[in-house]
C-alpha cells in the first residue's frame, strides 16, 4: 500500500492480481449485472490508486478495506439503477457456488474445494432460517439493499427488519460453527 501511495504501478498491479476476482465476485453478487460488476471493480482500483495514502493498516487488512469500497460502490450502482433483485432460488445458489469454484479452479484445487464446501454449508444454514429472516438476509447481503429499502420492499417496520437480520446472522454463525466453519466473518 505504501508503494501504491507513491504511485508505483507495479504495486497496483500486484494488488489487482491478488484481489480482482474477490472484488468482481462481490460486485456481481450485489449488482446481478456482469457489466456493472466490471465497471465497479475498475472503479475500486481507481479509488485505490487515488487514495492509497488514506489506508490505515492499524484499522484492518487491505482486503477488508478494498471489499468495503467495492460493496459500497456496488450498492450505489444498484440504487442508481433503482433495480430490485429477486431472492435467489436453490438453482441460483448452486450456480453461485459452482461459479466461485470455477473462478478458483486453476489457482488452487484445495481452495476450490473449500469454497464449494463453504458455499454449500451457507446455503444449508440459510435454508434452516425462518423465511422472514432468510428473506431479509438475502435481500441485504445478496440483493444489495439497505435495511430501509428492505423494510419498504417487504412492507415491514425498519426495526423488525433490523431484528430479523441480527437474529438471523446470529443463527447462521451458530449453525456454521457447529458445521465446523470457524472462519465466519
Amino acid at each position: 500500500m505504501a508503494r501504491v501511495s507513491e504511485q508505483d504501478e507495479a504495486a497496483l498491479g500486484q494488488l489487482y492480481d491478488r484481489y480482482q476476482h474477490a472484488i468482481y465476485s462481490l460486485c456481481l453478487r450485489v449488482t446481478h449485472d456482469a457489466g456493472a460488476a466490471e465497471e465497479v471493480t475498475q472503479e475500486v482500483f481507481v479509488r485505490l490508486w487515488r487514495s492509497a495514502a488514506s489506508f490505515e493498516p492499524g484499522r484492518g487488512r487491505v482486503s477488508t478495506w478494498l471489499l468495503r469500497i467495492a460493496h459500497n460502490l456496488a450498492l450505489n450502482e444498484v440504487r442508481r439503477r433503482q433495480s430490485r433483485p429477486v431472492i435467489a432460488s436453490d438453482a441460483d445458489w448452486a450456480a453461485e457456488g459452482a461459479r466461485l469454484v470455477d473462478n478458483h479452479q486453476g489457482d488452487d484445487p484445495e481452495m476450490a474445494l473449500w469454497l464449494q464446501e463453504r458455499a454449500e454449508a451457507i446455503r444449508r444454514a440459510l435454508e434452516r432460517l425462518p423465511e422472514p429472516q432468510r428473506q431479509a438476509i438475502l435481500l441485504a447481503f445478496y440483493g444489495g439493499l439497505s435495511q430501509a429499502e428492505i423494510a419498504a420492499a417487504l412492507g415491514d417496520p425498519l426495526g423488525t427488519v433490523k431484528s430479523r437480520i441480527r437474529v438471523g446472522m446470529q443463527r447462521l454463525r451458530e449453525t456454521l460453527i457447529a458445521e465446523g466453519i470457524d472462519e465466519v466473518d
